[in-house]
C-alpha cells in the first residue's frame, strides 16, 4: 500500500501529462544490453521492452526489463525481472534528443545460490527467490534519423536493498518521435 501511494504522488505532483487532451510523441522502445552489479556480481544479459509517452518536454516511461531471460529459458538457470514507472524531461526536436529520468521499480525473481550446480536443459535449479522495490535513474542519447525511428544508448541504474545494477543498453524506439521537418528555403 505504501508503495501504491508513493506512486500515486509521484504522479499527482507532475499533473502537465494529465491536464493535457492530447500527446506530442509516443513510442514502443526495445533495448538490449549487459547488467553489472555494484557488487561484483556475474554480468547478466538484459532485454527489455518499454511504452514511453512525450508530452511539453515531459518524457513519461513504463519499462520492463528481464535479466538472464535466455538462460532462464534454455538452461533453467534463476532470473530476475525489473518493472519501472519513470518522469523525466528530453531536450531535442530534430536529429538528436537527449533524455533523463528517475522513479520507481519493483524488482522480483530469484538469485542462483552459491555453490549450486547449473544444470542443462529441463533440469531443476535452486535459487533464493526475492521482492523488492528500487529507486531507478536513467539516462538516455537518441540519434532520430525518421520521424518514427530512433537508435540510442540509455544507461540505467536501480538502487535496491537486494542488489544495486546498472545497465548501458542499445536502444530501438518506434512510433511517432518528432514532427516532420522542414526545410526553409530562402526565395
Amino acid at each position: 500500500m505504501k508503495n501504491l501511494f508513493l506512486i500515486l504522488i509521484l504522479i499527482q505532483f507532475n499533473n502537465k501529462l494529465l491536464s493535457q487532451n492530447q500527446i506530442d510523441c509516443f513510442a514502443i522502445n526495445p533495448k538490449i544490453g549487459p547488467a553489472f552489479s555494484v557488487d561484483g556480481g556475474e554480468e547478466q544479459p538484459v532485454i527489455g521492452l518499454g511504452i514511453n509517452v512525450l508530452k511539453n518536454k515531459f518524457l513519461y516511461s513504463l519499462d520492463y526489463l528481464g535479466h538472464d531471460k535466455l538462460g532462464a529459458l534454455i538452461l533453467n538457470h534463476p532470473s530476475q525481472n525489473q518493472l519501472g514507472l519513470l518522469m523525466g524531461k528530453y531536450h531535442g526536436e530534430r536529429y538528436f534528443r537527449f533524455q533523463y529520468q528517475a522513479g520507481l521499480s519493483i524488482i522480483w525473481g530469484e538469485f542462483p545460490n552459491p555453490g549450486s550446480s547449473n544444470p542443462w536443459i529441463g533440469g531443476g535449479s535452486s535459487g533464493s527467490s526475492f521482492f523488492t522495490v528500487g529507486a531507478v535513474s536513467k539516462v538516455g542519447f537518441k540519434y532520430i534519423p525518421l520521424k518514427n525511428l530512433s537508435v540510442g544508448i540509455d544507461f540505467q541504474i536501480n538502487l535496491n536493498t537486494v542488489k544495486t545494477l546498472y545497465m548501458p543498453m542499445f536502444s530501438i524506439e518506434i512510433g511517432k518521435l518528432r514532427n516532420a521537418i522542414e526545410s526553409h528555403n530562402n526565395d
